[in-house]
């Protein structure tokens, strides 16, 4: 992973001044994640806030949506196997769909579609190994527009006509 690569994702997630990874999780498991789930790869955000993301008008009521975002005051080693970690943590329950994501791409006309595609930075759907890319080639890329259409298929079969947009 080159550094130009990796400075440019660190200005993306710090725009505010702290770093923040927003994290995306799908799924029917009613109880958020515990901060303590996050402490992984040797790195624990300085907080996490949840939110719980809700749309009546569109979404399927047994699917439990949230927003994480993991909120880092200092710089951190390795944030490639951070998100990696945190997604696999966060994927690890049933019908479930996570995914990383720059501030400001969620919306539930936009998941994981290929207009939002190029914001999404990682993947990860229940059973499979997670998937994080920082480089912007490939973010625009048919092969990873490809992978994210397939994230959704799974969020479109766990949860059949809850993403419809």
């Amino acid at each position: 992973m080159g550094s130009l690569v990796v400075g440019s994702l660190m200005q993306a997630i710090s725009w505010s001044g702290a770093a923040v990874v927003n994290l995306f999780v799908i799924g029917r498991d009613e109880a958020p994640m515990a901060d303590s789930d996050f402490a992984v790869s040797g790195m624990r955000p300085d907080r996490v806030e949840v939110f719980p993301l809700r749309d009546d008008s569109v979404w399927d009521r047994t699917a439990a949506v949230r927003e994480y975002d993991l909120v880092f005051n200092a710089p951190f080693p390795d944030l490639g196997a951070y998100v990696e970690a945190c997604l696999r943590r966060a994927g690890s329950g049933a019908d479930t769909v996570a995914w990383a994501a720059f501030e400001g791409s969620f919306h539930f006309d936009h998941l994981l579609t290929d207009d939002v595609a190029d914001q999404i930075y990682g993947l990860c759907v229940n059973g499979r190994d997670p998937v994080v890319t920082w480089s912007s080639d490939v973010l625009k890329s048919e092969g990873w527009r490809r992978q994210v259409r397939e994230a959704r298929a799974c969020l479109e079969r766990a949860f059949p006509g809850a993403a419809e947009a």
